[in-house]
């Protein structure tokens, strides 16, 4: 571990000792949501996605507006899957002009293009739209079948189905939550229904089910937030909070490695990137809304711990995976192999050097296929956008 790091640890370890317990929510009293769900104030960043475009009324319009007309299309191709690949692209390359235009909205206080994300979310729910669609399983009926990697990695993997729905939904809640400013009495009626059956239906499960790891939304912990927000539920928000801090200890173990993420063969590095980068995201959030994992005492040294096992797995991907595999997701074909910082891993290098002060090195192929990405559609927000005004 680097010089910085250690003394980065100890301070952390000194100021919990002298503050209590900052990850604790019961210690700090009552939550609060910041005015755009991630902060109070949004910076100049927020209209500019991560390909430097600026904001777009008709990209947000037509992306909602295929949402509605292809869901039919979309959950077929989810139904495609196998457990190494999932048919997903086209459905999910709708979700970053939403997330980021109504981001860009907030920033800017360009009412017209809220309310166009407002009116196709709308849309959506007047339709009722990826709730009963022909083969859209819930995550019960997917467990039913064999499971996942069962038969190898060509194994028909049901449960991606309810898995992307649950995705999409947690980042059209959170689009709501960063929105909810602009809406009026008439848009809540119509939203909230909908989103109550979404949320009972796709994103409780998974908040229910242990993944094994930290993955989507930090394990849909940034979605249930989203609700509470939506919801004006600060009960729900706390109990969230707690839970995900405990979720984190769980599985960002002392070492810095992930459990399940880091352990999974010719992907483990992969996969850590992509676990890490969702946990750090939530973090941010989670002390905007007024509890502190980065100094928490506990899960504050996990978090560094984690930031350098990354920098090592890119330095020295052989030391990173001398670690082994653990549990039953995993590969060892070399032809599966993918030893970079995930692609979709958008804040991770940000908040590594802000929070931590480490600047982690290049990774090439991250550095290649994460320009392909507009907006991250694992964390919920960009953490260039969070820092912008700060």
């Amino acid at each position: 571990m680097r010089p910085v790091v250690l003394a980065l640890a100890a301070l952390l370890a000194l100021s919990a000792c002298m503050e209590g317990t900052p990850g604790d929510v019961r210690s700090r009293g009552s939550v609060a949501p910041p005015r755009f769900f991630i902060a109070q104030t949004l910076g100049p960043s927020c209209a500019v996605d991560e390909r430097g475009n600026g904001r777009s009324q008709s990209a947000a319009a037509a992306a909602l507006a295929r949402l509605n007309t292809n869901s039919t299309r979309y959950v077929a191709d989810l139904r495609r899957s196998t457990s190494l690949t999932v048919n997903h692209e086209a459905y999910s390359a709708n979700w970053q002009p939403v997330l980021f235009n109504s981001y860009a909205a907030a920033a800017t206080t360009d009412a017209q293009l809220a309310r166009t994300i407002i009116d196709g979310l709308k849309q959506l729910a007047r339709n009722q739209r990826y709730l009963n669609e022909p083969g859209l399983l819930t995550r019960a009926q997917a467990m039913q079948g064999p499971p996942c990697y069962s038969q190898g990695a060509n194994t028909p993997c049901p449960s991606h189905t309810p898995r992307f729905v649950a995705r999409m939904y947690a980042n059209l809640l959170i689009s709501a939550a960063v929105l909810e400013s602009f809406m009026s009495d008439d848009d809540r009626q119509v939203l909230i229904p909908w989103f109550d059956q979404a949320y009972q239906k796709f994103v409780a499960p998974e908040l229910a089910a242990d993944p094994g790891g930290v993955y989507d939304f930090a394990n849909m912990g940034l979605a249930r937030l989203a609700y509470a927000a939506l919801k004006k539920d600060m009960g729900l928000a706390q109990r969230e909070l707690s839970a995900r801090r405990n979720d984190f200890l769980k599985h960002i173990e002392p070492s810095g490695y992930i459990s399940e993420n880091s352990y999974r063969g010719v992907r483990g590095f992969w996969y850590h990137t992509y676990g890490l980068d969702p946990a750090l995201s939530y973090a941010l959030v989670a002390r905007e809304w007024g509890v502190n994992y980065f100094t928490d005492p506990r899960l504050g040294p996990r978090l560094a711990a984690a930031v350098q096992k990354t920098e090592m797995g890119i330095r020295d991907h052989a030391a990173f995976r001398a670690v082994g595999n653990r549990g039953s997701s995993f590969s060892t074909d070399p032809a599966d192999r993918l030893d970079f910082v995930h692609q979709y891993a958008l804040n991770l290098y940000a908040i590594a050097a802000r929070e931590f002060g480490v600047r982690l090195p290049p990774s090439p192929m991250h550095q290649r296929l994460s320009r392909l990405e507009r907006y991250s559609t694992i964390s919920g927000l960009s953490a260039r956008c969070y820092y912008s005004n700060r």
